[in-house]
């Protein structure tokens, strides 16, 4: 064998081998490839086969294996919407038609791969997130899914761009009275805009520490009330009122100054309370933050009256409705008001979810007007 037919044969080897490159590298860059690479990346729940084919509408869009997840969650639950984009994907290629499509996930065509052949992608329609109902105090971070990333805040209260999918979105609340979170799954889907609706009073009622303020508040006032009592009525003996609720008290010091002479002794003793959880809410209106909460209350009270023998019980097993407002200065719960009724039997019992406050060894506090001789009990 000669070398030029050598030579021929070589050329005609390294014409097919390139040849077979060019049909392969075609195949491989087809969109009918890109289609089934799509159906493949559903079907295995495998989002990083779709990582390189994504192309978001909105390049400010997070392209991740999070939000891809998202989107492939949506299809694998949806099984009507995941044929419609498959049937939309291969008439686009039965039509060799890449132009712009309603469809939420379609084939385009980016440029040239290799600088040969047609790039095809496939461009996912992107929505925003708009949350609703929130105070205008409330700060608000979203995050979606695993992914540590907020969401960017846009204007109008809007957070994205992100892809179509099913999102686990993760809201984070700052306000005056603390940091709240809440989860919801939401489905971004066929829509340019969803909305989520942020309830800060609900989260706040929610919150363990804030009901904890409230019951401190509530347990704090009934300590001082018996100090309040056996001290005169001295209004500076309630360190948790509203200014209101100490100017509304003061006529009962005068009261009491006309009435001290016919006592001798009061001795007055909080042994405790059981607060309705359930009761309890916490509501924002006109720039305030309040709360409302339910508690039946004990006290043993007894009075000595001049002149007269022994004691008289006045004990008191009242169901109290507390109003508290949340003082941004001093940054804690006071009592606004107060409404009290005879309970009902043992209705605290029916309470499902109720917190008992038990005053260990409660002290008796007493007040006896000056000159009377003390009386055993």
């Amino acid at each position: 064998m000669n070398k030029r037919r050598i030579f021929i044969l070589s050329a005609a080897v390294l014409i097919l081998a390139f040849g077979g490159l060019f049909f392969g590298l075609k195949q491989a860059a087809s969109p009918e490839k890109v289609v089934d690479t799509f159906k493949e990346a559903v079907q295995k729940d495998d989002p990083s086969m779709l990582q390189e084919l994504i192309v978001p509408d909105d390049k400010q869009a997070e392209l991740s294996r999070s939000s891809i997840q998202a989107m492939i969650s949506y299809l694998k639950e949806n099984a009507s919407s995941y044929e419609a984009i498959v049937e939309g994907l291969e008439q686009q290629v039965e039509e060799n038609d890449y132009a712009a499509s309603a469809q939420q996930i379609s084939l385009t065509e980016e440029g040239k791969k290799w600088g040969v052949f047609p790039d095809y992608k496939l461009k996912a329609k992107t929505a925003v997130i708009k949350l609703t109902g929130q105070n205008e105090t409330d700060t608000i971070s979203l995050t979606a899914g695993e992914s540590k990333r907020p969401i960017k805040q846009l204007e109008n209260e809007q957070y994205g761009p992100v892809l179509p999918g099913t999102y686990t979105l993760n809201v984070t609340v700052n306000n005056e009275l603390g940091t709240f979170k809440a989860e919801e799954k939401k489905e971004v889907w066929g829509s340019p805009e969803v909305s989520v609706v942020i309830n800060s009073s609900a989260l706040a009622s929610a919150d363990k520490g804030v009901q904890q303020a409230v019951i401190t508040a509530l347990d704090t006032l009934n300590r001082d009330l018996a100090v309040y009592q056996t001290s005169g009525y001295d209004k500076s003996k309630l360190t948790n009122v509203t200014n209101e609720i100490r100017e509304e008290t003061a006529f009962l010091q005068e009261s009491f100054t006309l009435l001290q002479d016919y006592l001798d002794e009061i001795h007055v003793q909080y042994t405790g309370a059981v607060i309705n959880l359930d009761d309890l809410g916490v509501h924002y209106f006109d720039g305030k933050w309040s709360a409302d909460a339910t508690a039946l209350v004990a006290f043993d009270n007894k009075l000595k009256y001049r002149d007269l023998q022994g004691f008289e019980d006045h004990s008191i097993r009242s169901l109290v409705t507390y109003s508290l407002f949340y003082d941004k200065e001093e940054k804690k719960w006071l009592i606004d008001g107060m409404q009290e009724r005879e309970p009902v039997g043992s209705e605290e019992t029916y309470w499902e979810n109720k917190k008992e406050l038990k005053v260990e060894n409660p002290p008796v506090l007493k007040w006896q007007r000056e000159g009377a001789e003390g009386v055993k009990l």
